[in-house]
């Protein structure tokens, strides 16, 4: 039979109640114990020999734990030292290997190889950071930037007339997040990979401000000087307000089309010495994507939901970039012009070097 908490502990309370002392040591009785059982549960039906049996059981365990039923199972037995110092050493081997693969080179269940590298070896999956590669001559010249950036924008407002502006590539087939990388590890190693940059099949073309968005516009030829100029840049420029035109600054990268002399001249009869790109008095410098919020921000927030789904043609693709081109708010804005300021300090704080796997 079952017994319940109540009548385990009834028989804890009675065998020791029934203990005698004698020659300077208590003697209890299991017999006692049973008979008091009996009389108080009269309406049982048990047999004398089990009861005697579970009396002795239910003793034992309050004696060894304390308690007077059983616990929980204890599950599986524990994962040696041995096995953990093996999983160690794998991993210390070759961070970057999954728990899948991990099992299969230990002999270890994949739950059991999780639960050690959580729980034993206190490690998690770091993701790896990928940056544009800089050269030697750009960490100063990005340090020259960040000192005028920090100089000029000194409040907001500025920030609300000035827009900055980039172009990317989506392919139709989709693109890869970093997200599915990790490497185990007690402590973030901060790890980061430099490639370069591929191209894709759609450009887009964006300009943003800390108070709103202009795009995207779509190009898929190669963009020269002129169609930047005619495509991009006129249509740009006639949307703009009179105090954008007037105070504000306008930022592009190093990229050919931008920095042809018809282009800055055409810019600067705009904007005269507020633009911020190669071959001006303020100067954008090159590879440096991380200080772009099209390229740290918005970019990536536009793969991420466009590609929750495989478009079909281009047409898709670019209805769905538009889609949720719209759906950037302005609070969103904000908190990427802040994370700008954030960016530049640390830039400054690393004399220019990459910063985003500190992030």
């Amino acid at each position: 039979m079952v017994y319940s908490v109540e009548q385990n502990t009834f028989i804890v309370m009675s065998y020791y109640r029934n203990g005698t002392f004698v020659d300077g040591a208590w003697l209890y009785s299991v017999a006692a114990c049973k008979q008091e059982y009996l009389a108080n549960y009269p309406d049982l039906e048990i047999q004398e020999t089990s009861l005697e049996a579970h009396i002795r059981d239910v003793i034992n365990r309050f004696v060894r734990t304390g308690n007077v039923n059983k616990g929980k199972s204890s599950g599986r037995p524990a994962v040696s030292e041995e096995v953990v110092d093996d999983l160690r050493e794998r991993l210390e081997q070759n961070p970057q290997t999954s728990l899948t693969r991990l099992s299969q080179q230990s002999g270890v269940p994949v739950t059991t190889c999780h639960k050690v590298v959580k729980k034993r070896l206190h490690m998690h999956p770091y993701k790896i950071t990928t940056v544009q590669q800089l050269l030697p001559i750009d960490p100063p010249r990005r340090v020259e930037y960040c000192n005028w950036f920090q100089n000029t924008f000194h409040d907001d407002g500025l920030l609300d007339l000035t827009f900055f502006s980039d172009e990317a590539s989506f392919h139709l087939s989709g693109y890869v997040n970093s997200q599915n990388f990790r490497i185990w590890s007690p402590e973030n190693p901060h790890v980061f990979v430099e490639t370069p940059l591929h191209p894709l099949k759609i450009g887009v073309w964006l300009a943003v401000s800390r108070r709103r968005i202009y795009g995207p516009i779509f190009f898929h030829d190669t963009m020269t000087g002129e169609r930047y100029r005619q495509q991009i840049l006129e249509p740009f420029i006639q949307q703009l307000d009179d105090e954008e035109l007037q105070l504000g600054y306008f930022q592009q990268d190093g990229a050919t089309a931008h920095t042809a002399r018809a282009t800055l001249e055409y810019l600067q009869q705009h904007y005269d010495d507020r633009v911020i790109s190669l071959g001006v008095q303020h100067a954008f410098p090159p590879r440096s994507p991380d200080l772009t919020p099209l390229d740290f921000s918005i970019f990536g927030y536009l793969k991420d939901k466009v590609f929750q789904r495989q478009m079909n043609n281009l047409a898709e693709l670019q209805h769905e970039i538009e889609r949720w081109v719209q759906s950037i708010d302005g609070r969103m804005l904000q908190n990427i012009f802040e994370s700008k300021k954030k960016r530049v300090n640390m830039c400054l704080e690393l004399n220019g070097e990459h910063f985003q796997h500190l992030l």
